[in-house]
């Protein structure tokens, strides 16, 4: 497993250390970490493949290489163990507090640090874990591709909000952050296409089976974790029939 430190992180970083701001440096970098390190463990737990963790100035993104179609509630458990890791890691600091290990000034950063990085991470704007959290929740109850449409939609409109709400105190953090935050939805909204044509193909390769059958008018209506019957002139077909004929047609 790798761990790499995204350029803007390195960037923040030299700016603490210039300034003198090294307490800063090092309480934040810390949070972002066990941030991290929660969504790894719990990964791991689940055997799902982690290829590396990058770390932003804003926290870090855990990149996996697994099949779309893996359990929601594994995915679920994955997305929240960061927040649930930060906490544990919060009421430790605040423990050692209490005992006189950590002195006030050192407290007080780790409170301002953990409560920015809490509450931006889950804001539903994708690459963030509440993005991560509301698409998965929603493609329990829509169908998947109309879940991910609906996840850029709210992204969009929540960072144009919080665009709006921090219009005079601008900083290059800030900035920064945003940035990363528009690239990365800029490039998810391309590999949309991309993202549900594997999301059908691994259902056409893979033995995927659920208890759950739900009949469906066509593919784009198909849900995550049910299995579905397509009408086709008059008449129903399996989902493994209608994949067979979408992938038997393009090649």
């Amino acid at each position: 497993m790798k761990i790499e430190f995204h350029y803007t992180y390195l960037l923040i970083a030299l700016g603490f250390i210039l300034t003198g701001y090294f307490h800063n440096l090092i309480v934040f970098t810390s949070i972002i970490i066990i941030h991290e390190l929660g969504h790894f463990l719990i990964a791991k737990y689940h055997k799902l493949e982690v290829e590396k963790i990058i770390i932003y100035p804003y926290g870090g993104l855990v990149k996996m290489n697994n099949l779309i179609n893996t359990s929601i509630n594994k995915e679920l458990s994955v997305a929240v163990s960061g927040i649930l890791f930060q906490s544990i890691y919060y009421l430790i600091i605040i423990f050692m507090y209490q005992q006189g290990i950590i002195r006030e000034y050192i407290f007080n950063l780790f409170k301002t640090y953990n409560t920015s990085i809490l509450i931006f991470n889950i804001l539903p704007i994708h690459p963030l874990d509440g993005s991560k959290i509301l698409n998965l929740l929603l493609s329990k109850i829509i169908p998947y591709n109309t879940a991910n449409k609906l996840n850029i939609i709210i992204s969009i409109i929540t960072l144009t909000i919080m665009i709006f709400i921090n219009y005079y105190n601008f900083n290059y953090t800030l900035i920064l952050t945003l940035g990363i935050i528009l690239d990365n939805l800029i490039k998810y909204y391309k590999q949309l296409k991309y993202i549900f044509n594997k999301f059908l193909l691994e259902r056409y390769i893979y033995k995927i089976t659920y208890k759950k059958t739900k009949k469906i008018n066509k593919l784009n209506h198909m849900y995550k974790e049910k299995y579905h019957i397509l009408k086709e002139n008059n008449s129903y077909i399996t989902e493994k029939q209608a994949l067979s004929n979408k992938f038997r047609q393009k090649t």
